[in-house]
């Protein structure tokens, strides 16, 4: 019994170390935010929910306590000759009803006959914004129960939107710039490859951007050299002390050409770099830059996407709805726009989906964008640092 319990316990341990290997990767910080979000409309909708139709029963109860009231009092308390009586009874009763109004509106009731406030779109939109601290204002808390839960589910939620913000921005930052490599600097093209083999191999040099796959026949020479290269072209098989002789340009003698003649060099007396004879060479992603004015552009283009979509649903104009994305994805949240009567449906519609989905996607690329302009200033200023230092080194 004590053995079965034992492998019971490390079975119950490997479980929820892979479980939370799981939650704490990227593609679970995803699920962790999306559940707990929807947890958080279902949680807001059931406390706040059932307040506001007792707000709304109250409210038509003192409506109709009211025109009775005035009913009575024009017709049976009242002697119609006597205005001054009348007037003063029904303006005692109409101040009383406004008070009850202004109440009922001070906690949380929107003059509605149904209960449409607190529909799981509308709380859905409220959980996202209290974890994304957009906070737009229009739709809080009224309940004593409902302003507590808000505080702890704030505690929680908020250090798992940042950790979500962190790992899908370095994620998306990886894949922005391998995309920006290939497409923009052409760093997969064949022709970009053989000119940095032909520059590079003759210097024996690996910069930050390439890395180069050494021959087999040189790692009898100076031992293993271990590399993670993705290889795309074969580079000669020369012996190490070539590349380390200094002498750049000159063509390698006879003994060390290996299979190639003496006579395989162009007019120039450069050594012809055949297909056959290549190793490979790749470039490292994370040091590529993505220049600024880029992800200024990126960081545009998405908000006039937005702008289209939300004018498109809201009939909002391209200013406004390129002012709403901004004031969402930065956070601010002012309230003075906000997506309206689709949102408040007890339906779930597409318009619903694709807003929470804009806000989430959207925030974790103006955090990308943040990244890889970051990235870029610090090696602005390691080429300004270099280049004072040589500045500084010069005898002249």
């Amino acid at each position: 019994m004590p053995r079965r319990k034992r492998r019971l316990a490390s079975r119950v341990r490997h479980y929820l170390r892979a479980l939370l290997a799981f939650l704490f990767s990227n593609v679970g910080v995803v699920v962790l935010v999306v559940a707990y979000t929807i947890a958080g409309a279902f949680m807001f909708q059931a406390i706040e929910g059932a307040s506001e139709m007792e707000r709304v029963n109250n409210m038509t109860r003192e409506r109709d306590i009211t025109a009775q009231y005035l009913w009575q009092n024009a017709t049976l308390t009242f002697n119609m000759f006597n205005e001054t009586a009348l007037k003063e009874s029904i303006n005692e009763e109409l101040t009383r009803y406004q008070a009850t109004i202004v109440r009922a509106a001070r906690g949380g009731w929107d003059g509605g006959r149904s209960s449409r406030q607190w529909s799981f779109s509308s709380a859905f939109l409220y959980s996202l914004t209290v974890i994304t601290t957009i906070g737009y204002g229009h739709l809080s808390p009224r309940t004593s129960w409902g302003k507590i839960m808000t505080i702890l589910y704030a505690l929680l939620g908020m250090p798992l939107f940042l950790l979500y913000l962190s790992n899908v921005g370095e994620l998306l930052a990886s894949w922005f710039k391998c995309i920006y490599a290939l497409v923009c600097l052409c760093r997969g093209c064949p022709g970009f490859s053989r000119r940095r083999i032909i520059h590079i191999r003759p210097q024996f040099e690996l910069s930050d951007g390439e890395s180069i796959e050494r021959p087999v026949a040189w790692e009898a020479g100076v031992g293993n050299i271990d590399s993670d290269v993705i290889t795309e072209y074969p580079i000669p098989h020369l012996p190490l002390s070539y590349y380390t002789s200094g002498q750049r340009g000159v063509s390698p003698p006879p003994e060390l050409r290996g299979p190639r003649a003496a006579g395989d060099h162009n007019a120039h007396g450069h050594l012809e770099l055949d297909s056959s004879e290549f190793s490979y060479v790749t470039f490292d992603v994370q040091t590529i830059t993505v220049p600024i004015s880029v992800c200024v552009s990126f960081m545009v283009g998405y908000i006039m996407f937005g702008s289209m979509i939300f004018g498109l649903w809201e009939k909002w104009d391209k200013l406004d709805g390129a002012y709403f994305c901004f004031i969402s994805l930065s956070s601010i949240g002012f309230g003075d726009f906000v997506p309206g009567e689709r949102v408040y449906t007890p339906r779930i519609e597409a318009s619903f989906i694709v807003c929470s989905l804009y806000l989430t996607l959207g925030m974790a690329l103006v955090a990308m964008c943040f990244n890889l302009m970051q990235e870029q200033v610090i090696h602005y200023y390691g080429g300004v640092k270099r280049a004072l230092k040589r500045i500084c080194r010069c005898k002249r």
